[in-house]
């Protein structure tokens, strides 16, 4: 039971690092495809998020060597997004008799890159999209401008019981990165946990995409839209 149990959190665990980088994909694809945008490292997201896991390939054949990633998308030629993940099972005691499982796992999806109207004709009409965010007064036109970014400071890990957020409240560990009781820790003004690492995968704002039509009430970035 309980080798069963390890290896459908392994197989939940790689699915859920593709639907976050395909997702990822699809909302920075309007840039790829139009704007001569970097493309989402989907292949490094997903080793990050499996590797940030609690025990993360216990059961898994080799490891984090053994995990196989394609990104196959074609952002470029149709807005396709396909990502491919294949890699073996095994029980984590090695000596019960049981062979191997090969496991493959996809997304697919299709990029955010608006739609033409009459796509045959020359008029076509193209749908803008621009990036806000839930507490942001600015639209943004690149989903990496540095004002997207979340802005991290790092204090002691004495300070961390009297530092308190924009809301006024506490900073409790992250259950993600798990930091140490000691050293430097990092804290945002508006989060409600301290981390260990200052690239801990927690550490991301919530971006959203929207028409530039539906956007009033946003002023233009300076910096990416100005």
């Amino acid at each position: 039971m309980l080798l069963s149990i390890e290896g459908v959190r392994f197989q939940s665990n790689v699915q859920e690092a593709l639907h976050q980088a395909g997702n990822k994909s699809s909302v920075m694809g309007f840039e790829v495809k139009y704007m001569d945008g970097q493309k989402n490292d989907a292949i490094g997201q997903i080793r990050e998020y499996l590797g940030d896991q609690m025990v993360p390939y216990l059961c898994a054949v080799n490891g984090a060597e053994g995990i196989y990633i394609q990104d196959l998308s074609r952002i470029e030629d149709n807005g396709q997004i396909e990502i491919t993940v294949a890699y073996k099972l095994r029980p984590f005691v090695r000596f019960l008799p049981v062979g191997e499982l090969l496991v493959q796992d996809r997304f697919l999806g299709h990029a955010w890159i608006g739609y033409c109207e009459n796509p045959g004709n020359t008029g076509q009409t193209q749908e803008v999209y621009v990036y806000i965010t839930k507490s942001g007064t600015k639209y943004h036109v690149q989903y990496n401008c540095t004002y997207l970014r979340v802005q991290t400071r790092a204090v002691n890990y004495d300070e961390i019981d009297s530092a308190r957020n924009e809301s006024g409240g506490k900073y409790n560990a992250c259950r993600r990165c798990r930091p140490a009781k000691g050293g430097l820790v990092y804290i945002t003004s508006d989060g409600s946990s301290y981390h260990g690492r200052s690239d801990c995968s927690a550490l991301k704002r919530t971006v959203y995409m929207i028409p530039l039509c539906e956007a009033e009430g946003y002023g233009a970035c300076s910096k990416c839209a100005g």
